[in-house]
């Protein structure tokens, strides 16, 4: 269960990352979109973080509980800041800037997290 919407975040995180990506190669600010999808990634992780800790026993024998938990609860917590952060910079085209770096930064940890699943230290 934990897998596909691993999936399902990534390429969320993908598609946040381009167009962030798009928004600041053209100096603009975020919108509506943008936000739009924002916090449908964030709904995500928040469904990833309690899906994740609700079946991490059918993960391998080998993963690490705590540091997975740590991975989980920091991608839920970082988005919000990343947001808040670009919509204080709205006004520049690091706003969106600043959620480029943040996609692609949750993207890692979502690869870190699979990884983990799988018992890989």
């Amino acid at each position: 269960m934990f897998l596909p919407l691993a999936i399902v975040l990534g390429v969320l995180l993908v598609v946040l990352a381009a167009y962030a990506g798009l928004l600041t190669a053209r100096n603009r600010a975020i919108d509506n979109p943008l936000f739009y999808l924002l916090c449908a990634t964030e709904l995500v992780m928040i469904a990833a973080l309690v899906i994740g800790i609700v079946t991490w026993s059918a993960a391998d024998a080998h993963m690490s509980k705590g540091v997975f938990a740590a991975y989980l609860i920091g991608m839920v917590v970082a988005t919000p800041i990343a947001a808040g952060w670009a919509f204080a910079d709205r006004e520049t085209r690091w706003g969106t800037g600043v959620l480029v770096v943040s996609a692609l930064g949750l993207l890692v940890m979502t690869v870190r997290l699979v990884q983990l699943w799988g018992g890989h230290a």
